[in-house]
């Protein structure tokens, strides 16, 4: 496995966006040792980030060029994404360009595995198992062959749910299903330990049965209750035991930091300590 963390370990300040930029995040990142970088296109599609300007592609090769500079990898990345499961939302087309985008910058910047989201779609009763299963059949169709042709990989998240709010590839046996379904080794799972926790999951008997469909991961620690996004052992997931199926099926892609919440009430003055700090984290989470 490789160390990694997502571009979002910096991308507020006290709460507030922007403050520190993906440029800076990732030259802090390789100074305190990261060789791997999970590029977080969520953020980079806000509005007047570098993903929604004219000069994105450029924009991309700017950071692909530093990050070669560097000596640091992108491996990984999340795409843009928005409630694609409701037509209703406007500028549809919007989004779906800032999705669009996403693969091509995630080929740019030489990443294998770009993390989507899966839709859910409720119908008039409850959430719809049959109408969610089609729509992402239907709707990352297209992208699967768009993100072959940038030579990235799509890895589908596993969503959390918590009480009465039923989601569609909350469950194991879904997103199994899911892309089993659609059957192409470009596609594979992304799993979201937090989202796990939330939703009640055994994930050491989830991700034995997920096996070798695993190609992604987010690592974050929470209480079961909401998506805190903190780093491991300041919630109560069981990482010795998490860690330990990742080396038992034989999982080598990235160990990837998605850790906003437990960085983001920081000022922008003590963020290198803290990140010198995830680093040494996730090298004794290896070890384990």
């Amino acid at each position: 496995m490789r160390l990694s963390t997502s571009t979002n370990i910096m991308e507020d300040a006290e709460k507030v966006f922007d403050v520190i930029s993906v440029e800076e995040c990732i030259s802090a990142c390789a100074e305190v040792g990261y060789e791997y970088i999970d590029m977080n296109l969520a953020g980079q599609g806000r509005p007047g980030m570098p993903l929604t300007r004219d000069d994105w592609m450029d924009w991309a090769h700017r950071i692909r060029g530093l990050g070669d500079e560097l000596g640091v990898e992108f491996k990984q990345s999340h795409c843009y994404f928005y409630n694609s499961g409701d037509l209703t939302i406007p500028n549809r087309d919007y989004h779906e360009e800032l999705v669009r985008r996403s693969i091509i910058a995630s080929g740019i910047l030489g990443v294998e595995w770009m993390v989507m989201h899966p839709a859910n779609i409720k119908d008039e009763v409850w959430y719809s198992y049959e109408k969610s299963l089609k729509f992402n059949l239907d709707y990352h169709g297209p992208y699967i062959e768009l993100a072959k042709k940038h030579d990235v990989g799509i890895a589908l998240e596993n969503l959390n749910e918590f009480g009465k709010n039923r989601r569609f590839c909350a469950s194991p046996d879904e997103l199994i299903e899911l892309v089993d379904t659609i059957n192409d080794p470009s596609v594979g799972i992304c799993w979201d330990f937090g989202h796990g926790n939330i939703s009640g999951v055994n994930q050491v008997e989830a991700l034995r049965r997920i096996g070798k469909r695993l190609k992604a991961t987010h690592v974050a620690d929470n209480h079961g209750v909401s998506d805190e996004h903190l780093a491991p052992y300041y919630g109560n997931i069981d990482w010795k035991a998490m860690v330990s199926v990742l080396k038992e099926i034989g999982y080598d892609g990235d160990f990837a930091f998605e850790i906003q919440f437990f960085t983001d009430v920081l000022p922008a003055n003590l963020r290198d300590d803290i990140l010198a700090f995830t680093y040494k984290l996730g090298v004794h989470l290896l070890s384990l």
